[in-house]
Formats: structure tokens, C-alpha cells, sequence
């Protein structure tokens, strides 16, 4: 098999299927997530499909950690450093888009009930609120996000080694991210997207995992602890 079948595998083994079924759910079902689906499913889906992501780059792809996810150069104070920079930047877009974009394009869909319970259950659940802090946060949600992006990317870049397409499959990889959080309204999905291309370019430019996976965890997580605190 060559190189280009190989990563198009890849992409459609560990990439496609859960994006898929995430926009088909949010599609057709009405029901919400409850809290434990919130917390069991991401350390499920999460940490399993990181897993297999592992397994794909290693056999399938046949590329080390290092060279798919992780061949610049940095330290891991330095890319935690790094990793508080971007938070600010996605908190600054988050403001801005507050007040430019959620403006210009109001959510119709009712409020997410689900984050709403997920959070007021934290709130009133110490336990409860380690884990999802811990595990779910840093390893289903942080890390299996981002190795899924850098992994998809890097399967894309695999197959052409063009700069324009490079930078093309950043924004393709982007937009899929962005539907995939469709639950979120046009405003949310274009919001995920932007902030999914300043990450491509990142890791375009430095090829280090480890700052998108600060960043995301710090940038979710303060926003959850920031509603938490209002609700107890």
C-alpha cells in the first residue's frame, strides 16, 4: 500500500467515523447528553480513540511520536508557556466574538441543557468535579482533541508535500472540526473553526503537541470553573 492510501486509511479509520457520528447525533436526536454520559463518554471515546491514533501512526503510517505529533524543537516549560500565550489569544477571540460575531448571528436553538446540568452537577458534586477536571478534561476532551487534529493534519500533509496544500488542508481540517460542534449554532461553528486554524498554524510553524493541549484544557476548563463558581 502507498504512502498516500496508507494516511487516507488512517484518516477514515480513526478521523472520519466519530466526526461523522457526533454531526449525525446532533442531527437527529433530540435527547440531551446527561452528566454521567458527559463524563463516561469522553474517557471512553477519548482516551480509546487516542489510542488507536497511537497504534495507526505507528503501524499504519509507520512514523514515531515524535516525527508525527511532536519533531520541533521546545521544552515542555517552554511549551507550557507557550500554551498560556494561546489561551490569552482564544480568550481575547472569545470576547471579540461576543460582541461582533454571536451579534451578527443570534443562536436560535434553545440553551444547552446539557452543559447547564453537567455544570450545576459539578457544582454540587466535589467528586464529581475532580474527574471531570482530571481525566475528562486533560486526557478525553484536551488530548484526544488535539492529537485528532495534528494526527489528521499530518495525514493530509503526508499526502502532498505542497505548501499551498499544506495550508488548504488546515482549513479543511478546520472546517470538519467546526461542524463537528454544530450544537453550538453558526456563531459556535465559525468560532470553533477560527480558533481551530490559529492551532494548524501553529503546529504548521513549531510541530509541538503539547501547547494545543494546555491551551485547550486551560481554555475549556476556565470557562467551565468560571460558570461552576456562578452556580454554587
Amino acid at each position: 500500500m502507498n504512502k498516500t492510501l496508507r494516511n487516507i486509511l488512517a484518516i477514515s479509520i480513526a478521523i472520519l467515523p466519530i466526526n461523522i457520528i457526533m454531526i449525525w447525533y446532533r442531527l437527529t436526536q433530540t435527547e440531551n447528553f446527561s452528566t454521567t454520559d458527559m463524563t463516561v463518554y469522553p474517557l471512553i471515546f477519548g482516551a480509546g480513540i487516542s489510542l488507536l491514533i497511537l497504534f495507526l501512526n505507528k503501524y499504519l503510517i509507520r512514523d514515531t511520536f515524535k516525527e508525527t505529533f511532536n519533531s520541533g524543537k521546545g521544552t515542555w516549560y517552554w511549551d507550557t508557556l507557550i500554551g498560556l500565550g494561546l489561551t490569552a489569544i482564544y480568550f481575547a477571540l472569545f470576547f471579540l466574538e461576543r460582541a461582533t460575531l454571536y451579534q451578527w448571528i443570534p443562536n436560535e436553538n434553545p440553551p444547552n441543557t446539557e452543559l447547564i446540568n453537567t455544570m450545576i452537577d459539578l457544582a454540587n458534586n466535589p467528586l464529581l468535579m475532580i474527574i471531570w477536571f482530571g481525566p475528562v478534561l486533560w486526557i478525553g476532551i484536551a488530548l484526544f482533541e488535539e492529537l485528532s487534529r495534528v494526527f489528521l493534519l499530518k495525514c493530509l500533509w503526508n499526502i502532498n508535500d505542497n505548501k499551498n496544500w499544506h495550508i488548504a488542508a488546515i482549513f479543511l481540517a478546520s472546517a470538519l472540526i467546526g461542524v463537528a460542534h454544530l450544537y453550538q449554532g453558526t456563531a459556535g461553528i465559525i468560532s470553533i473553526g477560527l480558533k481551530s486554524v490559529i492551532m494548524g498554524f501553529y503546529f504548521y510553524k513549531y510541530r509541538r503537541l503539547l501547547p494545543l493541549i494546555v491551551s485547550h484544557a486551560l481554555y475549556d476548563g476556565i470557562q467551565f470553573a468560571f460558570f461552576i463558581i456562578q452556580f454554587r
